[in-house]
Formats: C-alpha cells, sequence, structure tokens
C-alpha cells in the first residue's frame, strides 16, 4: 500500500472486532476535517470472512471498496454508521470510501 495513503487513512479511533480465531478486523473512523479518512481492514487466514463493523456516524451513506482489490463488493455504511465487509480466503481487503 502506499505509504501516503496510508498516512492519509488511519486517523480517529480504532475499533478492533476480534470475535473468530482466523477472521479478525478493525476501523479507524477518520477525525474532523478530513473527509475520506477512516478505512475498515479485515483479514483472514482461512476460509473467505465478514464482519459488520463500526465507521462512525461521519461515514453514513458512504460506499467503500477494498482498495487491494481483493473483494469486488461495494459496501454502502448505514444512517448509524456501520456496514458488513467482506474478505476473501487466506487474503486481506482495506476499505476505503469511494
Amino acid at each position: 500500500m502506499h505509504k501516503l495513503l496510508l498516512e492519509s487513512l488511519v486517523f480517529g479511533e480504532r475499533k478492533m472486532t476480534l470475535d473468530h480465531a482466523n477472521c479478525v478486523g478493525w476501523t479507524r473512523e477518520g477525525v474532523t476535517g478530513m473527509e475520506d479518512a477512516g478505512c475498515a481492514i479485515l483479514l483472514s487466514n482461512g476460509e473467505a470472512g465478514n464482519k459488520t463493523m463500526e465507521t462512525g456516524r461521519q461515514h453514513a451513506g458512504k460506499q467503500f471498496i477494498d482498495y487491494l482489490k481483493n473483494h469486488d463488493a461495494v459496501v454502502t455504511i448505514n444512517e448509524v454508521g456501520w456496514a458488513e465487509f467482506f474478505c476473501s480466503a487466506g487474503s486481506v481487503s482495506v476499505w476505503v470510501a469511494k
């Protein structure tokens, strides 16, 4: 991943989702004044996975795509800042605002 892109996305509160032995995820909400800051990362060392995670209300209605192009879904953040994110088997996906 490009260092510049990574540095522009990883601001804000981090929330971990560690509820499965082979599929983990976390989000960074972003910060005020940086409209596209924030991301969701999901990785699996086994089967394909998915997790419902919170990105924050400031992302409500935004569409997120996998920057790494390992998954082709387009994810829409709901009105309270949550969405279901995906990753392919044995892969990582970094979801960013489209």
